[in-house]
Formats: C-alpha cells, sequence, structure tokens
C-alpha cells in the first residue's frame, strides 16, 4: 500500500491508518517532495511530478503495483500517478481530494501562499499558524474534546518544520493541479471518500470525482471533515479493505 499525504503533512500523519493495516500490508508511506525529512528543492512543484517522485519510490521499493491511497494534495498526486501509470495501481483511493480547486478553496490557499513565509518566521506565528490550520482540517465536535486538541498540536509540534520553499512549491501544485477532462479514461478500481463537513475540499468536489471516474465508488462521511482518515477512522479504513478486496 502506497500512502500519500496532503499539504504541510509529513507520511507519519498517516500514523492511524499505518499501525492499523501494518499488520497485514506492507505499508509505505514517504514523506512528499518539499515536507517532512524529504528535500525541499526549488519549485515549480506540479502534481503530475509528485506522482513521478511516488513512482520512484515504488521503483526503490520494488514494488510493481500497489494499492494507492492518496489525501487532499497527496489525492491529487494519486490521480496523476494513476492516469500516467495504470499499470503500476491495484486500485486508488482518494481522499479528501479535488479535480480542480473550487473558487472558495483557491483564494484559501492564495492567501496561505502569502502567510506562511512570516508564520515559519517566528515561533509565535508558527503556533498560530499550526491552531488555524487545524481549525480547517477537524469539525467542530473533534474541537470540543480537549484530549483531540492536545494531541493534534502535540502532534505538530514534533515535526519539522516545512521550508518555505517546499509549502510554497505544494501550495503551487495544488492551484495546478486540474484532472477533470482525464478522469474518465481511468480503468482502475476507484473509491473516494470525504467528509461531508469538510471545509478545504467541497464536498461537491468529491461528487464530480465520483462522477467522472468510471465506476468509482463514493463514501460521504456525515460527521468528518477534512482529516476524514482521522475523524472517520473506522468507516475509512472499512471502506480501504472493500475496495481491495475488491481489487484483489
Amino acid at each position: 500500500m502506497l500512502w500519500l499525504q496532503g499539504l504541510n503533512a509529513p507520511g507519519a500523519a498517516w500514523a492511524v491508518q499505518l499501525a492499523h493495516f501494518s499488520r497485514t500490508h506492507r505499508c509505505i508511506a514517504p514523506d512528499a517532495r518539499g515536507v517532512g525529512r524529504s528535500d525541499a528543492p526549488d519549485g515549480p512543484y506540479t502534481t503530475r511530478l509528485l506522482a513521478e517522485d511516488a513512482l520512484r519510490v515504488l521503483d526503490a521499493c520494488e514494488v510493481p503495483r500497489a494499492h494507492v491511497v492518496g489525501i487532499s494534495l497527496g489525492g491529487a498526486a494519486a490521480q496523476e500517478l494513476a492516469l500516467a501509470h495504470p499499470e503500476r495501481v491495484r486500485s486508488l483511493a482518494l481522499l479528501a481530494t479535488f479535480a480542480a480547486q473550487s473558487p472558495r478553496s483557491r483564494a484559501l490557499l492564495t492567501a496561505w501562499r502569502i502567510l506562511y513565509p512570516a508564520a515559519a518566521g517566528s515561533p509565535t506565528l508558527r503556533e498560530a499558524w499550526e491552531k488555524q490550520a487545524y481549525a480547517w482540517l477537524f469539525t467542530d465536535a473533534f474541537w470540543r474534546v480537549e484530549a483531540n486538541v492536545r494531541a493534534a498540536l502535540r502532534f505538530a509540534a514534533t515535526q519539522p518544520l516545512q521550508p518555505v520553499q517546499g509549502f510554497l512549491g505544494q501550495i503551487d501544485a495544488a492551484l495546478a493541479h486540474d484532472t477533470r477532462d482525464r478522469l474518465p479514461s481511468l480503468r482502475v478500481p476507484a473509491l473516494v471518500v470525504h467528509g461531508a463537513l469538510d471545509q478545504l475540499a467541497s464536498p461537491a468536489g468529491a461528487e464530480e470525482l465520483a462522477r467522472l471516474i468510471p465506476g468509482a465508488e463514493l463514501v460521504m462521511l456525515p460527521g468528518a471533515g477534512h482529516a476524514v482518515n482521522l475523524e472517520g477512522q473506522r468507516a475509512v479504513n472499512a471502506a480501504l479493505r472493500n475496495l481491495w478486496r475488491r481489487a484483489g
């Protein structure tokens, strides 16, 4: 299983799924270009480039075909991987992601592109940045449980600060991504999972993805936000198992 994370998130952000599935499957969760322990070269970054990076990870791990799971920006890269190299993809699971940015999400990402360099240069602003980011990622119900918030912020504090050029490159990749005219050509077993309360990637975008990909299954989780793999982890894990069983 190849696990591709989203904007500003290292592979370790899949910890819940890795703990669950690594008991029965080989799980590969790389840090994407520009984040975590991966290099952060200057841009431009594109989701096609991130997909080629993921392909090189599969090659290095000597994996001829993988079940690919991508969330948010990682889901966009997963689309490009499946489109360019369908022979390497046994199944495609797209969580909290998009075929193209909606106008609202585009406005937010453009604002983040301006704000992040300032936040990265100050410990106080970094703390504020992480709080507002998690406010977008999680629902009100999540925030009402203090232990949830402590755990999320503790995880953020333990991760390396994403280099500015890496963040800007990932933002630009997200803004430029558009697979709407190519997704109907996909012929791999596909699953689209989305939180109905997602404020970063529109649920309407998930419905669009499922319409565009032939035979794709859509699972909409009513109480989950953008971090659907965490807030809806049991339902997500069950949907993934069903997809992999179907794909063989």
